[in-house]
């Protein structure tokens, strides 16, 4: 049988290991619900991450596809939107992931926290029942004391103790029994006292326990019914996820087909760029061929003008050296020498002529410096900003290389296109991809051949042939042919090569 003060030192024990173990339980549950808490968030950021980026990458797909079918802008916005709405799934079912498992841990560590205030529960209740029935015996054993204390202690009993002794030894060891017999009712009384208060003490143990017993099974309960929420809820979202992952699928297997079809439109935009460039290869060939021609006839015609001057001389020379041969006369000899004078002025019209033919060739080695002494000197054919660069660009939806072969400036359907430099029309028709065309040979400025093109106007108000002067309007805006909306394609070659327009104008 254990002390008061040994059953207090237990009873703290206990509470403080409970104590430990739900301090302990709280730590986890927390850490738990940190954990919970924070990966969603993470998701979260991931997820608006995500977002973000499919949202700039749909800002430069509309730009990159302006010069794409409506088909594929179609597929590239569905894909986008696709792939959206799946990351957007996917993060919101790690988030439900994340809790549950959370829910599981917190499961888990409640089921453990239960099992052991139940076994500490039992613990009391046996200690409880053990108490009870060593106060029962304590109890049962103290009544016999007093009531054989009560029957012996009478008032005669001090004289019959003092008749019956006939010695005074035998007196004092009959007091000494009497008096040990009273101390040993008392000892007992007072550890009746003892047990009593440690059964209540055992009795509150009992009912702390159940209580925290009743609050971690309804805590338990709580959380289970989370735990299935949540369980569904997953499962609902791994069904939507799955759905959406078919649903992709589908998407991209469109795309996949628009993609093919505008690389097979594209490849035939390369064959149509390539045969531009063979035929302003041939308009430059023939010009330089002209352009030599006409040196050539020049060059012919100043050599005939040097021999005609160069016989007219001679010519000249041999009749004032007749003359010179002659006898002067006085009187009609002054018409000789009017002749003189007439042949001589003769000469000098023969060396104004002669003059002159160099002025021709003058005149026509000016007219050559002109076709090519310009500076640049290039406007812009519209007021507008640019929306897509020339150069080559990965799509960042659809995974395919391009090259974007001019400037695109983002004018509305019907406004004014102006030539940015004189020059002859060269070519105007329709293709398939770049809708209306026109292309204006501008001739050698600086040196170099340039030819400008124009593409997807509604119309063009100049022909074939036309001499255009800068500033002069020669079509309007359109989305004719391989686009997706209003807007001028801007070309420029050099020496008969495809360049960046803003590395000219």
């Amino acid at each position: 049988m254990s002390t008061p003060a040994g059953s207090s030192a237990a009873s703290a024990a206990r509470r403080l290991r409970v104590h430990l173990s739900v301090t302990v339980l709280a730590v986890s549950v927390a850490s738990a619900l940190t954990v919970a808490l924070f990966v969603p968030v993470a998701a979260a950021d991931s997820l608006s991450d995500r977002r973000d980026q499919v949202a700039q990458a749909m800002a430069r797909s509309k730009s990159d596809l302006t010069e794409s079918s409506q088909a594929l802008a179609a597929a590239g916005a569905a894909l986008s939107a696709a792939q959206g709405r799946l990351d957007g799934a996917r993060a919101e079912l790690a988030r439900t992931q994340d809790e549950l498992a959370a829910a599981r841990a917190r499961d888990v560590a409640m089921a453990a926290k239960l099992e052991k205030a139940q076994a500490e529960l039992a613990r009391a209740k046996a200690a409880v029942v053990a108490g009870q029935k060593a106060l029962d015996a304590k109890k049962r054993l103290a009544g016999t004391m007093v009531r054989d204390q009560y029957q012996q202690q009478t008032n005669l009993m001090p004289i019959a103790l003092l008749l019956e002794n006939t010695s005074t030894s035998d007196l004092q060891t009959r007091l000494q029994w009497s008096t040990t017999m009273f101390d040993t009712t008392g000892k007992a009384i007072e550890e009746l006292k003892a047990l009593q208060v440690e059964l209540e003490a055992e009795k509150a143990r009992q009912a702390e326990l159940e209580a925290q017993v009743a609050a971690a099974r309804k805590e338990a309960a709580a959380n289970l019914q989370v735990k299935k929420t949540l369980q569904a809820q997953a499962a609902a979202q791994e069904a939507n996820v799955a759905a959406l992952v078919q649903q992709q699928a589908a998407v991209e297997a469109s795309a996949a087909h628009e993609v093919a079809a505008d690389r097979a439109q594209y490849a035939r935009l390369a064959q149509e760029r390539a045969s531009v460039e063979k035929r302003i290869a041939a308009r430059i060939a023939r010009a330089k061929a002209e352009a030599a021609a006409r040196q050539a006839a020049e060059q012919r015609a100043r050599q005939a003008a040097a021999r005609k001057a160069a016989a007219r001389a001679a010519a000249e020379a041999r009749r004032a050296e007749e003359q010179a041969r002659k006898p002067e006369r006085r009187s009609p000899s002054s018409g000789g020498s009017s002749s003189g004078g007439s042949s001589a002025a003769g000469s000098s019209s023969s060396r104004g002529s002669s003059s002159g033919g160099s002025s021709s060739g003058g005149s026509s080695s000016a007219g050559s410096s002109s076709g090519g002494s310009a500076s640049h000197g290039f406007s812009y054919p519209v007021s507008a900003p640019i929306t897509s660069p020339f150069g080559n660009r990965f799509h960042p939806v659809l995974h395919v290389w391009k090259l974007h072969d001019g400037t695109d400036f983002g004018a509305g359907c019907g406004t004014a296109i102006h030539a940015p430099y004189a020059g002859r029309v060269a070519e105007r028709y329709y293709n398939g991809g770049y809708g209306n065309r026109l292309m204006i040979d501008h001739g050698m400025v600086d040196g170099r051949f340039v030819t400008t093109g124009y593409n997807h106007a509604i119309r063009y108000t100049v022909s074939v042939g036309q001499h255009v002067s800068k500033g002069q309007v020669i079509g309007y805006v359109g989305t004719t042919g391989y686009s997706t909306g209003c807007h001028l394609h801007l070309m420029v070659w050099v020496n008969g090569g495809l360049t960046n327009p803003m590395t000219w104008f």
